[in-house]
């Protein structure tokens, strides 16, 4: 079998959870001896890409150059994959390209979407090429509904799967919940990108000040980085509350689960997800979670009050009390910290692989009772966010002169 998937993002940063779990699951098929290609474009991040290709995938950089126009990208990605002895196609992420090649691909290849977030971005291309779409990949239920609903995807045609992580074991579990922790700081950790759209990383602060107000022995650990960090740090100084967090910035996978098993609490402030990553490792790693109540992702992992806690968006307050909670009373401490492991734990990067694999089965299997393509003879509109009003001939020269100013 070979799988291609594209992915544009890859290379520009920051990069989070719906990047990274690719390479898990691109090290777990190659291990299956199964090809997958990566289609993505050069960029300043590195760190994906050369993970992917350790892993034993195949990276593509070159299929289409920054001077190229979404429309013309297209048929150079098409003509790539048609040519490339591929079974199954999918878009991971790509706001143009991906999708623009659809209508150009062999019939006889299987194709899939994956939409990692609750946001009009994965929504809206589907919305316009769901009859190019043998199925669509949800990361949770709720976006699987959404698909549904709002997309037009026959149910049939959808499926939600979750990522994958690799958690602790049992005994390493069992070894850090024996360890005394009476007398010494809550320790607080947040790993993502530190951005304020999405992520809400600026409510740090009044939580870190309400903690101090209300005398709580803690620590914030903040892994990560972003257009928001310099402001996070600045406000924090200006406030007198830096002595109370780290900024670790960003680590690689290894680091970042050593510094998971030295925390206990994993904080989200999120106004939307899809299936957070990030909270899949701790909750795999032992942390209790405290997160913000919203329709995708963290209500599926959270079962408020047992594994962890679900608080409505921006109530700093209630963060406060369930953290002040925690810190004041160990016995709950360590039983929801092994609450959360057992949740976190059934979330395996196998048990992912293995739907993923089930799912391309299916898929392949759908493409002979196919009823729902467009008559290849007719031309398929692009999407309308790839339209525009003004002439190919102008946009060629305004594109690729921004392309010579990049570079």
């Amino acid at each position: 079998m070979h799988i291609v998937v594209v992915d544009t993002t890859l290379t520009t940063p920051p990069t989070g959870g719906a990047q990274t779990f690719l390479v898990n699951l691109a090290e777990s098929l190659v291990k299956k001896d199964i090809r997958l290609s990566v289609v993505t474009q050069p960029g300043s991040e590195t760190t994906i890409v050369s993970a992917l290709r350790a892993a034993g995938a195949e990276v593509c950089l070159n299929v289409w150059t920054a001077a190229h126009l979404p429309e013309e990208k297209a048929p150079l990605l098409a003509e790539w994959v048609n040519q490339s002895g591929s079974d199954i196609y999918v878009i991971s992420i790509s706001p143009d390209v991906g999708w623009l090649a659809l209508p150009l691909l062999d019939p006889a290849l299987a194709t899939l979407s994956i939409a990692h977030n609750d946001v009009s971005a994965f929504y809206e291309p589907l919305k316009h090429y769901h009859p190019f779409m043998d199925c669509a990949v949800g990361v949770s239920e709720a976006i699987r509904r959404k698909i549904v609903d709002d997309c037009g995807v026959p149910f049939e045609r959808t499926t939600s799967i979750a990522y994958g992580i690799r958690s602790l074991t049992a005994a390493r579990v069992d070894e850090m919940l024996a360890q005394p922790s009476a007398g010494g700081p809550l320790r607080i950790g947040y790993v993502g990108r530190m951005v304020q759209e999405q992520k809400r990383v600026m409510e740090f602060v009044p939580l870190v000040a309400e903690l101090v107000k209300r005398q709580v022995n803690f620590e914030l650990h903040l892994i990560g980085d972003g257009s928001a960090r310099l402001a996070l740090e600045a406000e924090l100084n200006r406030r007198g509350l830096h002595d109370r967090v780290k900024f670790w910035g960003w680590l690689g996978s290894h680091e970042v689960a050593q510094r998971l098993q030295a925390l206990d609490v994993f904080v989200l402030l999120s106004d939307y997800e899809g299936l957070p990553v990030a909270l899949l490792e701790a909750m795999g790693h032992a942390l209790v979670p405290v997160v913000t109540i919203i329709e995708s992702g963290n209500q599926e992992l959270v079962q408020d009050g047992l594994n962890g806690f679900a608080i409505a968006v921006g109530d700093i307050n209630s963060f406060a009390d369930r953290l002040t909670q925690l810190a004041h009373d160990p016995e709950q401490l360590a039983r929801m910290k092994y609450a959360a492991w057992q949740t976190g734990e059934t979330y395996s990067v196998e048990r992912m692989t293995t739907r993923y694999l089930g799912c391309f089965a299916e898929t392949k299997a759908r493409i002979a009772r196919r009823d729902y393509r467009p008559d290849p003879a007719v031309s398929f509109p692009v999407m309308p966010s790839c339209r525009s009003k003004y002439p190919l001939w102008l946009r060629r020269i305004k594109w690729r002169a921004r392309a010579v100013v990049r570079r």
